[in-house]
């Protein structure tokens, strides 16, 4: 049985060509009650262009930007010619941006903005991510978008539309088929750390990935850790008349068959997964995210969570 220990990855997978052009309208009328009965609202934004990522630049853990200082520091501007070759001008006395950014990949990959909705203290921007053919060069994904400066102290919570279709299925997957593998508990939580997906072949979806199920029993205010492991590999999802459902999980083997099965598994992706499993703050940042969204919708009403032997932790707060 895999032991407990390590903790998570982030791995969102949202990226962005470099010439993302276009610009989403206004859409001032109220969109359908959300499940705690608030009423979300589109909101108009404006997609940037002609921009590109500095080289050595850390990726920044939060993807609100609201300054040309820090702006500046992470971005350069590409001009190109013709019309439409100048950088979209951004005025940061009157906007603010938010940008994904994501590692180095040699993926075609392209990310579209399908929405943002004002909810309480939150803007919910949501995406759509399109993985494509392997490229003879490398690129650094990103997007930016720009909003008007009256939203800038509302939390940016990022929402991949991958996460409404067939990841559903993946949760449901790592708690029927793993989570019973470990001692039970009152709360079976599954958390995704996604190194790449290729959706090429609707009927044979891949997603790569570290996939962790986290049994936990509640006392009082906190979620105390029973059990749990990770599990990395390759899932296959299909698309059936009932939906997305996983086929098949190509699982990284344990012990000295580890690192031989992984390399085989992740193929030229191995070092992107290496990458992002060895950090532990990005890790530790996923689990607590998940478990926070997951005591939010289960309504558990717990502020804390706490593992064997160490002080309890602060949960996020999830809006």
């Amino acid at each position: 049985m895999p032991r407990i220990g390590k903790i998570l990855i982030a791995a969102l997978i949202a990226f962005v060509a470099l010439t993302i052009v276009g610009a989403c309208g206004n859409k001032p009328s109220s969109g359908p009650k959300t499940e705690m009965g608030e009423v979300n609202n589109e909101i108009a934004f404006e997609v940037a262009k002609n921009y590109f990522f500095r080289n050595g630049e850390k990726i920044p853990t939060s993807p609100k930007i609201t300054s040309e200082e820090s702006f500046s520091k992470l971005f350069g501007m590409a001009t190109t010619m013709g019309k439409d070759g100048k950088p979209t001008e951004i005025d940061f006395s009157k906007q603010f941006v938010v940008a994904i950014i994501l590692p180095v990949t040699d993926d075609a990959t392209e990310i579209n903005p399908v929405k943002v909705e004002e909810k309480g203290d939150s803007l919910l921007y949501t995406y759509a991510v399109k993985t494509g053919e392997k490229q003879t060069y490398s690129i650094q994904p990103f997007s930016i978008i720009i909003f008007d400066k009256k939203y800038e102290n509302k939390e940016v919570v990022l929402v991949n539309e991958r996460e409404t279709n067939y990841f559903p299925a993946i949760d449901r997957y790592l708690v029927n088929v793993f989570g019973k593998q470990y001692a039970e508990g009152e709360h079976c939580v599954p958390i995704h750390s996604i190194v790449t997906v290729d959706e090429r072949n609707g009927e044979d979806i891949l997603v790569w990935g570290d996939f962790w199920v986290f049994n936990y029993n509640q006392a009082g205010d906190t979620l105390k850790c029973v059990s749990g492991g990770s599990h990395p590999g390759l899932m296959h999802i299909q698309q059936t008349e009932k939906g997305f459902e996983v086929t098949g999980f190509d699982q990284v083997e344990d012990g000295t068959d580890n690192l031989p099965s992984a390399k085989k598994i992740f193929g030229d992706k191995y070092d992107r997964f290496h990458t992002i499993n060895s950090d532990a703050e990005a890790r530790e940042r996923l689990r607590a995210d998940g478990l926070a969204d997951y005591a939010r919708k289960h309504n558990l009403g717990a502020t804390m969570y706490q593992d064997y032997g160490w002080p309890a932790r602060k949960l996020p707060k999830i809006q």
